[in-house]
């Protein structure tokens, strides 16, 4: 079946929501008696599971390739849901969904620092405005300081987040099938999610609220981290990079949308202007500056 345009923004689209909700479903885990290390694993097993019945003979003709890559990434997608994951217990959904965001502004740092690939000039006027969307968000210029813990963890798991991204555009192209690579995403995050569990979680595993974890475990597991990631690599497929990167920014805002209605963050000042700045940040990124340029000139 051909996929125009429209269809893969949609689709895309679809994956924001499903990306902004897995924000309040992950909180609602923790809140259930889990930590990090089990919800990964959880969630890791689950994607394994749907991923091996549904594309079976993809995943039997997996090359070494695949193997290589669905490893590097897979790692880096634990070690940022790790992260992420971990913060919920310290912060909340909505400014967890707005810090997560920064990896769209790291990522060109890290590719200057380890492909020598120098950021364009807009990379720092992001950085700045960044800077500025997070004191306000944290509430720096009200006189209380509170980049709590988890906010902290967010910040640094959006290294790895810019990491995947880049490993994506780089090397995701020499992948005989995207399922395959979701299907090692998953194992990777369940291999690593129980050794991190019968390490370091053990005595927590007797507090866990089973039934109430099931539901919110398996929209992580099928929704967001098999079902969104297919959509994701096959709608950027059939778009360009600057409309996919845009529908996607709005994760941090339904991911603020999903918070507020459940009763996690309130409808502040704060929140919603310093959300805003931080979209404008990333937005820079994604724009095509000199092209808007170009426009007005034509227009004009």
């Amino acid at each position: 079946m051909s996929i125009n345009k429209r269809q893969a923004d949609f689709m895309l689209f679809i994956v924001a929501i499903l990306w902004g909700s897995s924000y309040v479903f992950a909180k609602l885990t923790v809140e259930a008696g889990m930590h990090s290390g089990l919800i990964n694993a959880c969630r890791g097993t689950m994607c394994v599971l749907a991923g091996g019945l549904i594309f079976f003979k993809k995943i039997r003709h997996m090359t070494w390739v695949d193997f290589r890559l669905g490893l590097v990434v897979g790692t880096i997608n634990f070690l940022g849901y790790y992260l992420q994951t971990d913060a919920l217990r310290y912060t909340t959904p909505a400014k967890n969904a707005f810090l997560t965001t920064m990896y769209i502004v790291v990522a060109p740092f890290l590719l200057w620092l380890f492909w020598r690939e120098r950021p364009q000039r807009k990379a720092y006027l992001s950085i700045a405005l960044s800077i500025v969307g997070m004191a306000i968000l944290t509430n720096v210029f009200g006189g209380r300081f509170q980049l709590q813990y988890g906010d902290f963890l967010t910040l640094v798991s959006t290294l790895f987040w810019a990491g995947q991204i880049i490993f994506f555009a780089k090397y995701a192209p020499h992948a005989s099938s995207p399922w395959v690579i979701i299907f090692m995403i998953g194992l990777c995050q369940g291999t690593f999610g129980w050794i991190t569990t019968f390490l370091f979680e053990r005595p927590t595993l007797g507090n866990v609220h089973w039934l109430q974890a099931l539901v919110p475990l398996a929209i992580l597991a099928i929704g967001i981290t098999f079902l969104a990631q297919g959509l994701q690599i096959t709608g950027q497929a059939h778009t360009d990079a600057t409309t996919a990167g845009l529908i996607l920014m709005l994760e941090s805002f339904f991911g603020s949308v999903m918070s507020v209605l459940m009763g996690y963050d309130p409808l502040t000042p704060q929140l919603v202007i310093g959300g805003i700045i931080l979209l404008i940040a990333n937005a820079i990124m994604e724009v095509d500056l000199r092209s808007l340029v170009v426009l007005k000139r034509k227009i004009f």
